[in-house]
């Protein structure tokens, strides 16, 4: 329980008054013993035990008055989880804001949002809470720290509103790590609004270990999860994939696989109206979905032979969460999708160039050309969709070079090279050969299913990673995680680990796929464009699976040549939150829609533009749709010996995260002066004493 007049408490020993009254009273007058009456007392003896009882009764309820009084005058609130106890409140109070787009999901009842709900509420409870605080929000759009003047605003700023992007909770978490050290906030409560998305979280990746380091030696921190987990059972969420423009006999049609799910977990068959918009004609065709899914691979839309680039929507009916209730696309005629590979090991490049050159859509044309290390200034880079690295990491014009070609959104694969060296890029190089103990090959322990190059096929089936034999691994390490832990103190904490290129020691990156000994076997560099990933093996038989079982490796190459060649080409798909916030100024909305979206928010939401030779298609992340929520084991697991608290509410949940209850004590002091009213009225027996005991007092 929190109180707003804490010092009012103080006045709690008042509570003894009605005691210290009646042992006054009961010195006042002298008894003198009278022969007369002594058979009438001998009688009343006998009910003493009741008038004791009566007056101790009395006397609790004289006690309960005064408490209830104080209690009152004190303004306590239930459900005090901002922390302004009798102690104080925070010196700073920070709100990291999830604004991804599953928060957007709705109560049915009051139509606000778990992000509109969660802000609504915390801001109430900081208003009635009264303290001067310094408030800073922390955004997942933006990431960066906006100073507030009151609480208020946490529901009136450009700030708070709701995107179609996805949270990257680390990275907040680590800028708020930062503020907290730069400003030196004193103590500070830290509330975090989210729905515990996996996906938002990231919990196998290696930036937490430097999150709890950077916060467990500060004293006064504290963490307020305040959690909207429940999911919206009959809330349906439509995507595309693959879409790409194919010549026939007849003309031309629109080739895209459909995929529709389902929340609710129930086998029971739902039938939808799926809405398809081709360059704004509209057609409506209704489906039956039967279990969480639909899934319709190569769904055909018939096009003129003139219409060779375009755009598209796909739409359902309105339902609890309207951000996943569309996606949008466009098309062109197919570009090659060209893969260029630097090794100078035969055997592995062209396992690379099988892969690589083998499309896994019909109508796409892959190329894959191979090249020598001393070759690598011959690459060309306008032409490539993506490039296999597999020879010692590349230093001075050619490593810059790899830096613009990530930035401009398309995919670099790194594979360790024969002999490694001391050589970085993008912030990671490699250690050394290691092979696997024993007779035993290493195992896939872990991968990540909901995102990215592992993740399942639209069928929901899990890629067989973990039937892959790993006999030789060369790590990844951040060459800054590695500079850290040798001249700062903390640096023995990694120390205990095996060695440098442990999966959960790489803060700038996410761990795809860890090995059994949780080395990291396919890690990804968070980079703001781009897609770049580092593989910790070759795919040779004395070193892995990779080919012998060669559907993770091949799904693997596939998707990172698609997010690359989406870069290229005159039709570009892109996810929101990917793009510069002023990249898409200039570019001309294409529907009513998307024409409807401020400028300053173009990057943050769906919409479909034309730039001057390029259409453009920005949609949510698919990881949004996924529904799975973070454990309390999870967290635990996350936040170590941080001090966190769990709120889980619900948006249909009309309670408060804090209500005032002086009303409740009120209610009691009433209640005990009745009862105290009751308990003075005196019985027949006393009022026949009453003359008698009066004659024997002198």
């Amino acid at each position: 329980m929190t109180f707003l007049q804490p010092l009012i408490l103080y006045a709690l020993p008042l509570i003894g008054l009605p005691i210290l009254i009646h042992f006054v009273n009961q010195n006042r007058h002298r008894t003198v013993h009278w022969a007369a009456t002594m058979f009438l007392l001998q009688a009343r003896k006998m009910a003493t035990g009741m008038a004791r009882l009566r007056y101790l009764l009395i006397m609790l309820a004289r006690m309960l008055v005064i408490a209830g009084l104080v209690f009152a005058v004190s303004r306590p609130m239930s459900g005090g989880w901002l922390g302004v106890t009798v102690g104080g409140a925070a010196d700073t109070v920070i709100v990291v804001l999830d604004r991804s787009a599953s928060m957007e999901e709705q109560d049915a009842g009051s139509n606000e949002s778990k992000r509109q709900v969660a802000l609504r509420k915390l801001s109430d409870l900081m208003q009635n809470a009264g303290t001067s605080s310094q408030l800073v929000l922390f955004d997942s759009a933006t990431g960066q720290p906006l100073k507030l003047e009151s609480a208020v605003n946490l529901t009136d700023l450009p700030e708070i509103e709701g995107t179609a992007t996805t949270a990257d909770i680390p990275a907040l978490l680590q800028s708020v790590a930062e503020y907290i050290a730069t400003n030196q906030t004193g103590r500070t409560d830290i509330w975090v609004c989210s729905d515990l998305r996996q996906n938002d979280w990231n919990p196998d990746g290696g930036r937490w270990p430097v999150i709890r380091r950077q916060l467990e030696g500060r004293e006064g921190i504290r963490f307020y999860l305040l959690s909207y987990t429940e999911l919206a059972p009959e809330n349906l969420a439509v995507s595309v994939s693959g879409v790409h423009r194919r010549v026939t006999e007849d003309g031309a049609e629109l080739v895209m696989d459909l995929k529709i799910t389902r929340q609710a977990a129930s086998n029971d068959p739902v039938r939808v109206p799926v809405t398809f918009v081709i360059d704004g004609a509209r057609s409506t065709q209704e489906v039956e979905i039967t279990g969480t899914q639909l899934l319709k691979n190569g769904h055909l839309i018939p096009l003129d032979r003139e219409a060779t680039s375009g755009w598209g929507r796909v739409e359902l009916p309105a339902d609890a969460n309207s951000s996943d209730n569309s996606y949008g696309f466009v098309y062109a005629e197919s570009a090659v999708q060209r893969t260029t590979i630097i090794s100078d090991q035969p055997a592995v490049a062209q396992y690379l160039r099988i892969a690589a050159a083998t499309s896994s859509t019909r109508g796409i044309n892959c190329v894959a050309e191979v090249l020598s290390s001393t070759q690598a200034a011959a690459i060309p880079w306008k032409e490539s969709a993506m490039i296999i690295w597999q020879a010692p990491l590349p230093t001075g014009v050619i490593a810059s070079q790899l830096s613009e070609f990530a930035a401009s959104g398309r995919s670099i694969l790194f594979f360790p090279p024969e002999l490694p060296d001391g050589n970085s890029a993008f912030g990671f190089r490699w250690t050394s050969w290691e092979s696997a103990p024993g007779d035993k090959p290493l195992a896939v322990t872990r991968w990540r299913t909901d995102a990215d190059v592992l993740a399942n096929s639209q069928s929901g089936t899990p890629l067989p990673a973990g039937q892959l034999d790993i006999h030789q691994v060369c790590s990844v390490e951040s060459t800054v995680a590695a500079s850290s832990a040798s001249s700062a103190a903390e640096g023995s904490a990694v120390a205990g680990n095996e060695s440098s290129g442990d999966a959960s020691e790489l803060p700038s990156a996410s761990v795809l796929a860890q090995l059994d000994n949780r080395r990291g076997l396919l890690t990804r560099v968070l980079t703001e464009q781009g897609a770049v990933y580092f593989c910790s093996t070759i795919p040779v038989p004395s070193h892995s699976s990779l080919v012998s079982n060669g559907v993770v490796f091949y799904v693997m190459i596939q998707r990172a040549l698609a997010q690359g060649a989406g870069a290229l080409g005159q039709a570009r798909n892109l996810e929101c939150g990917s793009l510069a916030s002023q990249a898409a100024n200039n570019w001309k909305p294409v529907d009513d829609l998307t024409a409807a979206v401020m400028v300053s928010r173009r990057s943050l939401m769906p919409g479909i533009f034309a730039g001057d030779e390029t259409l453009f298609a920005i949609n949510r992340p698919l990881a949004e749709d996924t529904g799975s929520v973070l454990s309390d084991e999870v967290l635990q697991s996350i936040f170590g010996e941080l001090d966190y608290t769990i709120i889980n509410d619900q948006t249909d949940s009309g309670s408060e995260l804090a209500s005032e209850i002086w009303r409740a004590f009120l209610i009691l002091m009433i209640v005990a002066l009745l009862a105290e009213a009751l308990l003075c009225v005196p019985e027949r027996s006393e009022k026949v004493l009453s003359p008698i005991r009066s004659a024997s007092v002198s």
